[in-house]
């Protein structure tokens, strides 16, 4: 199927009928971008059913197709889960490099109102991107059902566009999207507002003008700006907010921008519309549509603020809610003999990003003449400068009286037609126009929940870490729900190690539990139970000082015991999705991409790298039995070392490695019964030690010394956290919180 990028072409040469001079310029100036890209004309394949992609990916059918590509549903047969594959075209090779380079932006960003960006690959001139899949209605299908749709709800729905958009501003380098209007809007049939226009970014500097890819163009809700080659920005995004909120609220399209800006027609007033609109409102959505781009909002947040809204929360405050993922039905494993398979290309390094240049945007000229007498001379102008190759930019020569539009900042990566989603936190209202703070005395830190305030305490051994912090979780606010915390462990003059410093990382509904640090000591991954019958837990990372939180990895089933490789690259995690119970190891990158099963048919579990990264271990059932196994993680996480395993340990869990290589801590397993016993490596089982000697002791967790244990127990009824030495002396609970319990410490290990 061939397609012919002439949409544009069409839609401007219907306005000629009533141009003047000046403005066929800018007609010109549209045509030429339009018939000079090698990639105006594009060959799209449709992929038929069945097909595999990347030997991971099966099509099971189309779901759009426009003039840059197609979106298809396709089965994850790794995860067995639903994804949308965005198809573009684009043979030329700076295209391809700069693809790459983009989605590898764009797959580590996270956002509760954006799908997620979970692979990306080139098949010969073919792009690929797989994000989630979306299920629910579209708000354009929304409105062409139900008709106008109630003032709250769409300031609702405006707010959290507002955060995703803001996110999407404040990005390094910004990431503008370039094509909102109600189809690339979805409400799923949990009521989220997410934002999804599958397609490919475009990174770009404003300096000079992006000659990959195409914009996504849909009269009504794409400013002027977006025609032509001219310089778009978070403004861009504005207008089509605006559009879009113009349409639901009124159930009519805007009417187009090339029509306002060459004077053939004016926006209808809202309230002749929906005279329920309040007029604050109809004045604050008319001047988000302004033809030029000054005489909009300055950002987002002050847009959607304007509206009404109380104040849109910080960055912080719109990570603390976890990230959505819709549940899809579980697909059948059965897989097609038949099935076509389409294999991957080779990595393609990536170059650097380009950017347009800027532009202002005046008034346009005001004068009619005759559609006939200027028709056939506009032509022949066009004609003749296309053959000589010569012009001028349009929004510079348009207008005599030039304005800037509003900065930009130095990289934008800008969505294309069917674009990818992409999320952001947003803008703390207060970061703009902040007045110079007075000086103030600075306060010396003291650690609070200190037994003895009048001795300021020292840090407990500085070299076990970083303030010695500690990550764990806690039923304490409201003793049923276990949230995210830190504490730090202090030394007091008489030797005994205490608990300070006790902060709560999370807030939102669902318990936590096995955090665990990445080897930085920025950020923590944990499990988190979503309250969905079918996600029932999932893993989230979060920054260290509860910002950030972030949805990693969101499918049917529980994802626990997720474990930080030592180079920082790797996630590896316990998964329990299978109708038989079977546990299993998956490995995944930190931002959510490369995602793969380890485990065969084996149920495998409680995965714990070592230091140097050069063995994997986990806990392998068998009978009766749970032992401690070795894999090599050098050859593809697959092969077993058989060599290298503790079939003695017998009854064994919680395996802990120490960070100096030399000891594996665990927990011994006696039907009832557990302890924290502690074996030396190069023993392989034969060295053994037992360190606790009660009830229920459990779960070790090394300090970054190798000096001492924390480890979880219920020897004071109610499960607490405790430290001891390597000797299994001085055991001391550290959080000493009768009315609660505490578990699952995790020692910040730099």
């Amino acid at each position: 199927m061939i397609y012919f990028q002439f949409s544009l072409t069409i839609h401007i040469f219907q306005k000629l009928i009533s141009t003047s001079y000046l403005q066929i310029r800018l007609i010109y100036h549209t045509l030429i971008i339009s018939f000079s890209r090698p990639e105006g004309v594009i060959f799209i394949m449709d992929l038929e059913y069945n097909t595999f992609l990347r030997d991971r990916y099966r099509v099971e059918k189309q779901l759009g197709k426009g003039g840059m590509g197609a979106v298809y549903l396709a089965l994850d047969t790794v995860l067995q889960t639903k994804v949308a594959v965005k198809i573009n075209q684009n043979p030329r090779q700076e295209g391809r490099e700069q693809f790459l380079q983009e989605a590898r932006l764009l797959a580590g960003l996270r956002h509760p109102n954006l799908p997620r960006v979970i692979d990306y690959f080139v098949i010969e001139d073919s792009q690929y991107l797989v994000m989630d899949f979306i299920p629910g209605d579209d708000l354009g299908t929304i409105v062409k059902r139900d008709g106008k749709q109630e003032v709250d709800k769409v300031l609702y729905w405006a707010k959290q566009l507002g955060k995703a958009l803001n996110y999407l501003h404040t990005q390094e380098p910004p990431v503008i999207h370039r094509d909102i209007k109600p189809g690339n809007i979805k409400i799923t049939p949990r009521g989220e507002v997410i934002l999804v226009d599958f397609g490919i970014a475009k990174s770009s500097d404003i300096s000079q003008e992006t000659s990959t890819g195409a914009r996504g163009l849909t009269p009504g809700y794409s400013p002027p700006e977006q025609y032509g080659s001219g310089r778009t920005g978070h403004y861009s995004d504005q207008f089509g907010l605006a559009a879009t909120l113009y349409n639901v609220l009124t159930n009519e399209k805007p009417v187009d921008a090339v029509e306002r800006l060459l004077g053939q027609a004016t926006l209808k007033p809202i309230h002749e519309l929906n005279p329920d609109v309040p007029p604050h409102i109809e004045d604050i959505i008319t001047r988000a549509l302004s033809i030029k781009p000054e005489d909009r909002y300055s950002s987002i947040l002050e847009f959607v603020q304007a509206l009404g809204q109380s104040s849109i929360p910080s960055p912080d405050e719109t990570m603390i809610a976890p990230v959505r993922t819709t549940p899809t039905p579980k697909p059948q494993p059965v897989m097609n003999t038949e099935a076509t398979r389409v294999g991957a290309s080779s990595p393609v390094p990536s170059t650097p990003i380009s950017t347009p240049p800027s532009y202002p945007i005046s008034q346009p000229v005001p004068q009619q003449k005759s559609k006939l007498i200027w028709l056939i001379p506009a032509i022949l102008i066009i004609g003749a400068i296309v053959l000589v190759g010569g012009g001028w930019f349009v929004w510079n020569t348009f207008l005599a009286n030039k304005e800037t539009p509003p900065p930009a900042t130095a990289n934008v990566i800008l969505f294309t037609e069917t674009s990818a989603p992409v999320i952001a936190p947003i803008e703390d209202p207060t970061s703009t126009n902040t007045p110079e703070p007075i000086p103030t005395e600075t306060l010396e830190p003291t650690p609070t929940d200190i037994p003895e305030p009048t001795i300021a305490p020292t840090l407990a051994y500085p070299s076990i870490g970083r303030d010695g912090i500690v990550a764990y979780v806690s039923d304490v606010e409201d003793g049923e729900t276990f949230q995210l915390w830190t504490m730090k462990i202090y030394q007091q003059p008489d030797g005994t190690l205490i608990a300070g410093d006790q902060t709560q990382l999370t807030t939102n509904p669902g318990s936590k539990s096995y955090p665990n640090w990445s080897p930085d000591g920025t950020k923590i991954v944990f499990s988190a139970e979503t309250g969905d019958s079918e996600n029932k837990i999932d893993l989230y990372t979060i920054n260290v000082d509860g910002s950030g939180l972030s949805n990693l990895i969101a499918f049917p089933g529980n994802e626990t015991e997720a474990a930080w490789s030592p180079d920082g690259q790797w996630i590896v995690f316990t998964i329990d999705n299978r109708t038989d119970g079977i546990k299993q190891l998956m490995i995944v990158h930190p931002n959510g991409t490369e995602l793969r099963r380890l485990s065969s048919d084996k149920q495998e579990f409680s995965p714990e790298w070592s230091p140097k990264m050069d063995r994997l271990v986990y806990v392998l059932p068998s009978s009766s039995l749970r032992y401690l196994w070795m894999r090599d993680p050098q050859n593809d996480f697959v092969d077993l070392d058989r060599d290298m395993f503790f079939m003695r340990l017998k009854y064994m869990g919680d395996p802990a490695w120490s960070p100096d290589a030399v000891w594996m801590a665990y927990t011994n397993v006696q039907g009832r019964t557990q302890d924290v016993y502690l074996t030396r490596i190069q023993s392989f089982g034969m060295e053994v030690k037992r360190l606790t000697n009660t009830t229920f002791d459990s779960y070790p967790a090394w300090s970054p010394d190798s000096k001492w244990i924390l480890f979880q127990s219920n020897r004071d009824t109610n499960m607490e956290i405790y430290i001891m030495d390597i000797d299994g002396q001085n055991q001391t609970n550290l959080t000493l919180n009768p009315e609660s319990s505490e578990m699952h410490p995790a020692w910040q290990l730099k």
